[in-house]
């Protein structure tokens, strides 16, 4: 008689954990489709003003460019191993006048330039808030990457 009670309570519990573990998948898939981000499609990109040891970008001086924004930090390891191929998608693009790429941390200068070493960065990096980096990627997560077309 104490089989039963004890298959019944693992059949519970595994329902109830299949149950929690379905939740979780899907609370991982929204974060990852980051649906509050796709209220900017078709809309303006949000306001921004970046500044870093050689040029200065806001929407003004991308407008007309299609431009690509990584967001990264160095404790993120799937952000680092991006670099390696960023670099050679800016080799590819970087003669064109049209294309603009640039990437945005909240990692400190000291941080930015070891990461820019380590990994021969040849594309812009630029710091900015971690509120900033939020706002600015729509609470996305990292690495989240975007593309602005034109009309910035």
């Amino acid at each position: 008689m104490k089989i039963i009670p004890l298959i019944s309570f693992l059949i519970m519990n595994s329902f109830l954990f299949a149950q929690s573990s379905r939740q979780i998948e899907t609370n991982n898939i929204d974060s990852f489709l980051c649906p509050s981000g796709y209220a900017a499609i078709g809309h303006p990109y949000l306001l921004f003003n970046l500044k870093n040891e050689h040029t200065a970008v806001n929407n003004e001086s991308l407008g007309g460019k299609v431009v690509f924004i990584n967001f990264w930090f160095e404790g993120c390891h799937p952000c680092m191993a991006e670099m390696e191929a960023f670099n050679e998608l800016f080799k590819k693009l970087k003669d064109n006048k049209d294309f603009t790429f640039i990437t945005i941390t909240w990692d400190n200068a000291e941080t930015i330039n070891r990461v820019k070493e380590k990994y021969s960065l040849l594309f812009d990096v630029f710091a900015a808030s971690t509120e900033e980096c939020q706002r600015l990627n729509f609470g996305c997560g990292y690495p989240t990457s975007l593309i602005l077309d034109k009309a910035v």
